[in-house]
């Protein structure tokens, strides 16, 4: 499975259930995805 974010997008690749799963631990967290991801843009500069 991988999963990749950049350019204020998160791709997430592999068997359905690996999705899922990622998904739902994603969404475990209190973070939007919007978030999320603004945060890793910003922790890569």
């Amino acid at each position: 499975m991988k999963m990749e974010m950049g350019n204020g997008r998160l791709r997430i690749v592999g068997k359905a259930w690996q999705v899922r799963a990622r998904l739902r631990q994603l969404a475990s967290h209190s973070l939007t995805l919007s978030e999320l991801l603004n945060r890793w843009e910003r922790g890569r500069r």
